[in-house]
């Protein structure tokens, strides 16, 4: 019985201790992200780097209209849906430029070690980001989408 108890205690423990190794998603993480789209889309690089919280080295405007030219189509961006992802090492928060009805949406992903600020990002599909997010045992919606047309049931 002792044996049991103590290897159930050891195994609380472990589990404790991973749990604490993750810092905690802030919300504004989420906002500058979606942000940051409509700013990409209407070409405002100067206000990128004012609105992303970055922990380091911020990349300058001159950077991300580089960084731009990764995607095929920035009109008529949605700043509505977000999903953040813990990767083990890392939060991604994903932003699909358009609603994400198709794994061939693209996506700014920005990276946070923190939860805080940024230290990464890089273009990705829907399909990639569903790929990953399916495979982490932490994620949060800022917005879930949720595809398919409303059905009003009358009462």
């Amino acid at each position: 019985m002792k044996r049991s108890l103590c290897i159930a205690l050891i195994c609380l423990l472990i589990g404790a201790m991973a749990l604490a190794e993750v810092p905690r998603l802030s919300d504004d993480l989420f906002v500058s992200a979606k942000q940051a789209v409509v700013y990409l889309a209407s070409g405002e690089y100067e206000r990128i780097v004012t609105v992303l919280p970055f922990s380091d080295v911020a990349p300058g405007a001159s950077e991300w209209e580089s960084f731009s030219a990764n995607y095929s189509n920035l009109e008529d961006v949605q700043s509505e849906y977000s999903v953040g992802f813990w990767t083990g090492t890392v939060w991604v928060i994903a932003v699909p430029i358009q609603a994400p009805e198709t794994g061939d949406v693209e996506v700014l992903a920005l990276s946070s070690e923190d939860g805080v600020n940024f230290n990464g990002y890089r273009y990705a599909t829907w399909a990639q980001i569903e790929a990953a997010y399916t495979d982490s045992d932490r994620v949060l919606w800022n917005v879930e989408y949720v595809g398919g047309t409303p059905t009003l049931i009358a009462d």
